[in-house]
């Protein structure tokens, strides 16, 4: 009976894990799953250990040693969470949790587990299973003798605090706060978990404690996970919405600029040819060149507003991702020569990007210029620009040392008409999110305080 009830909650991690991949596809439910999975066989390896009253000796050894797998393979499967979490990280950021948490080292440690899982099987890992008295002598349990490699596994499930502690680590830099939040729970409540489960190591101490644990665990971590992914479902329905709003908008507004364009010109045109009448006095004069003025204005706006419409159509070619930095670094090198602004580019090998070469070239001029305007007034005037490849991505980080964006604007900062300067219509940061987006990236800030701001540009890489 109590090997029954054990077994069946040793299945409540898998339940939910499995719940999870349903309802929501992306690599961090793989990850999730793949550690729920190893969770459920750890605690069915523990629970065929109380099965002596209803399963022989000697096949409760070779189950004992088959589901062993579960607790020699979650140290690697919880680090491998923490190896999914590193990609929302900038490149400064996880420079140095790289050496630590990368493919190779996962590797490494997955066959460091199979070695000691191989061990099991053998007199040095496990040479029997004796019986001991538990709960006032009421229930008789099995429990392993151990080889004399059998320290290897017990120090092995110990390093698992190790893969929380990096996790934990990883979580606290993690730019997307949902994510961020997740990890931070998932790698506490673990850790607790897991103190709680070393207690299987020690002889006489029973697993009803173990168990409770990892089922309230599974179960708290099931919630926060769907309400994470539920808010970041929510969000990006918002931002859906917006863009269809922003298109409704564009259709409905296009044909409108182009029939204001038209007696605008006629304004313009006769503004022009009355300045140059020679018979009006200077009165009059003051008054037509205030008309020509406003009439630029008028031009200027529609203009601007004409790129945010067209801002989503692009047409797209293999392109060098080095040569388009250079060029927007090049065009806008005078006005940072004379605004006293450095700029700080590092060149690396070329990468390869689907993209339309224009119109991500004027995204970076805008972006460059927005970061000399917001270091008009700093002492140290410099734009660090850099690039790297991350998976089937490229990242471009921007970063100055001008005034910074209040935090309270960072959720808004790319909405239209949106603006935190002086002059300017709040539609440059919004065009050039559109544009970025329409390449299937996008453009958030990682991080931005009084000493400068650091932009990042996400966007595929060219594939064949």
């Amino acid at each position: 009976m109590n090997f029954i009830l054990m077994a069946a909650m040793s299945l409540v991690p898998l339940f939910l894990g499995l719940s999870c991949k349903m309802l929501f596809k992306t690599k961090l439910t793989n990850a999730m799953l793949m550690f729920m999975i190893f969770m459920s066989i750890w605690q069915l390896d523990v629970s065929v250990l109380y099965s002596n009253d209803v399963i022989e000796t000697g096949l409760i050894l070779f189950l004992f040693q088959l589901l062993r797998i579960g607790s020699i393979m979650l140290p690697p499967a919880f680090l491998y969470v923490g190896y999914i979490s590193l990609k929302h990280l900038s490149k400064d950021q996880a420079k140095w949790m790289n050496l630590v948490i990368n493919k190779y080292t996962l590797i490494v440690y997955v066959l460091w587990s199979l070695f000691i899982y191989c061990i099991n099987w053998t007199d040095l890992g496990v040479l029997g299973l004796k019986s001991i008295q538990g709960i006032g002598n009421q229930i008789t349990v099995l429990y392993p003798i151990y080889g004399a490699w059998g320290t290897l596994f017990v120090n092995h499930i110990k390093l698992l605090i190790v893969s929380i502690l990096l996790t934990l680590l990883a979580s606290r830099k993690v730019t997307d706060k949902y994510v961020r939040n997740f990890l931070t729970l998932f790698s506490l409540t673990f850790l607790l978990t897991y103190m709680i489960g070393v207690l299987n190591l020690q002889a006489g101490t029973f697993i009803y404690s173990s168990q409770i644990a990892v089922m309230l665990f599974s179960i708290i971590i099931f919630f926060i996970f769907v309400q994470m992914s539920t808010r970041m479902i929510r969000d990006t329905s918002q931002i859906l919405k917006r863009k269809e709003k922003e298109e409704q908008i564009a259709i409905s507004t296009s044909g409108l600029i182009h029939e204001i364009n038209n007696p605008l010109t006629v304004v313009k045109g006769y503004s022009d040819l009355l300045s140059r009448y020679e018979q009006l006095d200077g009165s009059a004069k003051g008054m037509v060149s205030h008309i020509g003025i406003a009439g630029d204005h008028m031009n200027s706006i529609l203009t601007n507003y004409h790129h945010f419409i067209k801002s989503g159509s692009i047409q797209t070619e293999e392109t060098d991702m080095m040569e388009v930095l250079q060029e927007s670094i090049a065009l806008t090198s005078l006005r940072a020569k004379e605004k006293h602004v450095v700029i700080e580019f590092s060149q690396h090998k070329p990468i390869s990007v689907s993209i339309d070469r224009d119109k991500v070239r004027q995204v970076f001029i805008n972006l460059i210029n927005n970061s000399m305007d917001a270091m008009e007034n700093s002492a140290r005037k410099v734009l660090k620009i850099d690039y790297y490849k991350k998976n089937n991505e490229i990242h471009i980080l921007l970063t100055d040392t001008g005034s910074g964006i209040p935090q309270d604007d960072w959720d808004h900062i790319f909405t239209p008409f949106h603006t935190t300067k002086k002059t300017g219509m709040g539609l440059g940061l919004s065009i050039s999110q559109r544009i970025i987006n329409s390449h299937g990236g996008y453009i958030e800030i990682v991080n931005s305080t009084e000493e400068g701001t650091e932009l990042r540009i996400i966007m595929p890489l060219w594939s064949e």
